[in-house]
């Protein structure tokens, strides 16, 4: 019965937790029946810690022991020659020498030692009890973090639970949690405003759900300052809006300048302020210089300045009565292999004056080169007077003359009128007409199925390119994309270039070479 009795409680701590290691005063003191034991249970569990002993010389005796105690680190609970010593509440020495702990709390986790004194000496065996309880979780500092970009947020995450729960970190900037997992403190440079939001900490460990706690993190930055149009076209006499907008935190206070000194405001020249977006994290704001009746020391450069407690940022705005960028439009089929026309249109409040056309070719062996391995020549110029109108939409034309037949080129044009030249328009390439023996690779290129060596009629294209890698993408309809040039000048090619005298003698030219292919047709006839 004895022996049965010792197995089931061996059985029964093995289920009950895992081994430790037995401590034993004197081998002569024999053996413990009973399994040095982990106990993890949940709060209110009732706990057995066993302290069985088997003495050598009397097999028929279990616990044949002149006294037992109980101690939980090093602190004593029971001792059973003192029967006047009360043990702590919820805790009862059995005859055997276990000890039994009801309605267990987490302040019970802990180590538990049991000693025996038997006729043939002392020994102990060691215990523990773990409480196991849901994970808390508390972040410090409580108040939400007012931090600037550049400094370093330090939080940390206090957490309670049995087993020991596993920290994650949750910031609003996503590329910010990687590196903090399962640490308790964390420290992050703030690099920009978009670490503003909720910084989280989550507490898990397996017993019931997951514990959080948050703060608020609030940065304050550099205001960020957006222009919508950096140069603001206009006439004398009208009324000329420059704009900025401004997402700050804290709000910024705005400052305007002209040539770098502080606008003077009055009825003429007013500042308008108005709120666009009053977020948690941050305010964004509009604010308008508008001059009315403008004259020409108006005219120039201007700066929208904003500034806070953290720094002060500006912004270069332009009230120019200079022409806008022109742009290209679609053009009769009036090309040959030598010649190319264009039609280009411009809008300026003021008269023009005249028309800066300026052209290269592209050395390549392709007639519609990519933009890699392409060689550039100079830029040739060509002054092409305007016809004199007052638009504001002014048009105009030109034919280029002595092109290389089935070559490249690429041309910007620019206009001129008494505030000064405008921007380069956006680059135009374009491929002149003609024969070319074109070999096996180029054919296979081209997706040919010829033979490798064929005479291919080359059609007229249009296509851009912009400086760098990758390849250009061809366009049919005229139309053209932003693009790069340089103002490189050089060395003029051969060829002669005739003018033409506005969009009426374009259109005569037009009409006559169209007459010309419908006769030569009827000839083939």
């Amino acid at each position: 019965m004895v022996v049965q009795l010792a197995v089931a409680f061996v059985v029964l701590q093995a289920v009950l937790g895992t081994n430790r290691q037995i401590v034993t005063g004197n081998p002569a003191a024999g053996s413990f029946l009973s399994v040095p034991t982990t106990v993890k249970r949940y709060e209110n569990d009732t706990v057995l810690l066993p302290c069985y002993h088997h003495c050598e010389y009397d097999l028929s005796a279990l616990a044949p022991y002149r006294y037992v105690r109980w101690s939980r680190d090093d602190l004593l609970l029971v001792d059973s020659r003192y029967p006047d010593l009360r043990a702590p509440p919820r805790m009862r020495l059995w005859p055997n020498g276990s000890l039994e702990v009801t309605e267990v709390q987490t302040d019970d986790t802990g180590d538990y030692t049991c000693e025996i004194m038997t006729d043939g000496g002392k020994a102990a065996q060691h215990h523990a009890i773990e409480v196991q309880f849901q994970a808390t979780a508390a972040i410090y500092p409580e108040d939400p973090i007012d931090i600037r970009v550049g400094q370093i947020l330090e939080a940390v995450c206090q957490v309670t639970g049995m087993p020991q729960p596993y920290v994650k970190w949750t910031m609003q900037n996503e590329n910010a949690t990687i590196p903090f997992e399962n640490e308790r403190k964390l420290s992050v440079l703030i690099e920009d405003r978009t670490y503003s939001g909720p910084l989280e900490c989550t507490a898990t460990n397996g017993v019931g759900e997951p514990a959080s706690s948050s703060v608020e993190v609030i940065v304050n930055f550099v205001p960020e300052i957006e222009v919508k149009s950096a140069t603001v076209h206009t006439r004398i006499g009208e009324t000329g809006l420059l704009e900025c907008v401004v997402t700050a935190h804290p709000i910024a206070s705005i400052h305007w300048f002209h040539h770098g000194l502080p606008v003077v405001y009055d009825r003429r020249i007013v500042k308008l302020d108005a709120l666009v977006t009053k977020h948690q994290y941050y305010t964004v704001q509009r604010h308008q210089l508008a001059i009315r009746n403008l004259r020409d020391a108006d005219l120039g450069q201007y700066e929208c300045k904003a500034g806070n407690r953290v720094g002060i940022a500006g912004a270069q705005l332009e009230l120019t009565g200079r022409p806008m960028v022109a742009s290209f439009k679609p053009a009769a089929e009036l090309s040959s292999p030598t010649e190319h026309n264009f039609i280009w249109q411009t809008e300026s409040f003021s008269p023009l004056i005249e028309y800066k056309l300026k052209f290269r070719r592209v050395l390549s062996g392709n007639v519609t080169p990519a933009r890699r391995n392409v060689t550039l020549l100079a830029w040739k110029e060509l002054i092409i007077p305007s016809d004199g109108s007052y638009g504001p939409l002014h048009s105009s034309g030109y034919t280029l003359r002595g092109l290389e037949p089935t070559s490249v080129y690429e041309v910007i044009v620019l206009s001129r009128n008494r505030y000064g030249w405008s921007d380069p328009s956006n680059i135009l390439r374009f491929a002149t007409r003609g024969e070319v023996e074109l070999d096996s690779e180029d054919t296979s290129a081209m997706s040919a199925s010829s033979s490798s060596s064929s005479s291919v009629q080359t059609t007229e294209t249009l296509e851009y390119s912009e400086p760098g890698e990758g390849d250009g993408g061809l366009i049919t309809d005229n139309m053209i994309p932003n693009d790069y040039f340089d103002y490189g000048t050089g060395q003029s090619e051969g060829g002669a270039w005739r003018p033409a005298s506005g969009i009426a003698s374009w259109l005569l030219l037009s009409v006559t070479f169209a007459i010309m292919k419908i006769v030569v047709g009827i000839k083939h006839l």
